[in-house]
């Protein structure tokens, strides 16, 4: 029984297949309208008179592009340093780090470095903190990880005087000429 279904099928799809519509005979173009039915018009019923447009295509042409100015882009990444959030927490960061509270220092410094985690400011003043408490190895870490955030020649040359710094109470010669090097290279 399945077999003659898929029998039955089988010759219908064949069928289908190979019925093609009569391609002989020849396509009559529309016919065109003369110029006297084309000016011809009359009013609609509501009163209101159309009148054809009397071009018979509409032909493209350029149009000159007016670009604007553009300011010049100032040297700036998204890094969100410019956020009011953060710009608040790091002067408060600052503040606390010059009248020696280096716990809200370190604190404001956390928190707006979660905001901003590849701003090189926050990395600056932890590794200040951490070289205030005597943790060379973190103040260390924590300015190379700025230093690889920093933009500016200023911000660079802070954080290698940290790691300058770390390295020379770490007594590790090798790194600190390393800062050395970097610092004169700025």
């Amino acid at each position: 029984m399945i077999k003659k279904v898929t029998f039955a099928i089988g010759i219908l799809i064949l069928t289908g297949c190979t019925t093609t519509p009569d391609r002989s005979a020849p396509q009559t173009p529309p016919p065109k309208a003369t110029a006297d039915s084309e000016k011809k018009v009359s009013p609609p019923s509501s009163g209101v008179k159309v009148i054809p447009y009397d071009h018979k295509e509409i032909k493209r042409q350029t149009v000159p592009v007016i670009v604007p100015e553009q300011k010049v882009q100032q040297r700036f990444s998204n890094d969100g340093s410019q956020l009011p959030a953060f710009r608040t927490l790091m002067q408060k960061t600052q503040t606390a780090y010059k009248q020696k509270q280096f716990t809200e220092a370190e604190r404001f410094a956390l928190q707006a470095q979660r905001i901003a985690p590849q701003a090189a400011e926050t990395y600056l003043y932890l590794g200040l903190i951490a070289d205030q408490r005597k943790q060379y190895a973190n103040a260390e870490a924590l300015a190379r990880r700025g230093i690889t955030y920093a933009q500016s020649n200023s911000m660079k040359k802070q954080l290698w005087l940290i790691v300058l710094r770390a390295s020379e109470a770490r007594n590790h010669p090798v790194k600190a000429q390393e800062a050395r090097r970097a610092i004169q290279g700025l």
